[in-house]
């Protein structure tokens, strides 16, 4: 009579996860969940042989299924490259722990049959809108009118033309940056003054493009005229299922997550410091490029 199956030399931390190229893994109490392309695999750990390490270009962990024949090579369900090669190790390590240990004279098991596919859960997305908003498109046809003038302003084109054609990247981006000075200082004012105090709800997480790298935090809040409105931060999926926020009830898509108001009031002032000066210096640009093509 064969002995029963005993756990690995090591506990593996709870909730381990592998996030890379190829997919996610989450370690549960029973099994491996793998989410990659839409798709759902639940892989139960008797079904796993090991997870495999290979150290390439990119280290990647590769979970290799029991396979029923005698001495036949385990399958590869999945391999998941990461740049941390820690990360990798430490998946392989707490999976390879939880992986029941067999004796040699139990009956071998076929690993792709235990395996099971579900419906991948879908985090809430928020509608995609236009390509460009109403006033984005005032904007890029009023930049547009506005560069085409500097060049036919100047009598018979010339150096002045092509000096005007080379800096106005400079200028849509001074604009850029005006445009964003002024947005910080308005959203600052009217929630110093006006702002509305509440709740918004975690609805969704996009992670970042590997384990080391930071993902993206949706939350949802309700204004006061019952429209729903959606706040995103940087954070780890495991960050708060609600924060406070601070919006303008006259225009709610002017809000902002916790933070102390000497922060708030600190970045403000490092926008303007480096706003202020660039939006006067392409005013002073523009006020001396059409005096001198209007008189050249």
């Amino acid at each position: 009579m064969a002995e029963p199956m005993t756990p690995g030399d090591a506990k593996p931390a709870p909730g381990t996860a592998l996030r890379g190229r190829g997919g996610s893994a989450h370690l549960r109490s029973e099994a491996v969940v793998l989410d990659r392309a839409g798709i759902r695999l639940i892989i139960p750990l008797d079904a796993i042989e090991t997870v495999h390490v290979a150290r390439g270009k990119r280290p990647t962990a590769e979970i290799r299924l029991n396979s029923a024949a005698t001495g036949a090579e385990a399958t590869t369900v999945c391999a998941i490259g990461s740049r941390s090669t820690e990360a990798v190790d430490a998946f392989a390590h707490a999976v390879n722990a939880a992986v029941p240990q067999r004796d040699e004279s139990e009956r071998r098991v076929d690993g792709a049959a235990l395996v099971r596919a579900v419906e991948c859960p879908v985090m809430p997305r928020t509608p995609c809108g236009p390509f460009l908003s109403t006033d984005e498109w005032w904007a890029f046809g009023a930049l547009t009118c506005l560069f085409v003038v500097g060049l036919l302003l100047p009598a018979g084109g010339g150096s002045l033309a092509e000096l005007w054609a080379g800096s106005f990247a400079g200028l849509v981006f001074g604009c850029a940056v005006a445009r964003g000075t002024w947005r910080a200082t308005v959203t600052w004012w009217l929630l110093h003054r006006y702002g509305v105090t509440t709740v918004a709800t975690r609805v969704g997480y996009w992670p970042g493009e590997d384990g080391n790298s930071p993902g993206v935090l949706v939350y949802s809040f309700t204004a006061t005229v019952g429209t729903t409105h959606t706040v995103r931060r940087t954070g780890s999926r495991g960050g708060p299922d609600t924060i406070g926020i601070s919006y303008d009830p006259a225009r709610p898509d002017f809000a902002v997550g916790p933070g102390q108001p000497w922060v708030r009031t600190l970045m403000l002032l490092i926008r303007l410091l480096v706003g202020v000066p660039v939006a006067l210096v392409m005013a002073a640009y523009l006020l001396w490029y059409f005096t001198t093509a209007m008189h050249a």
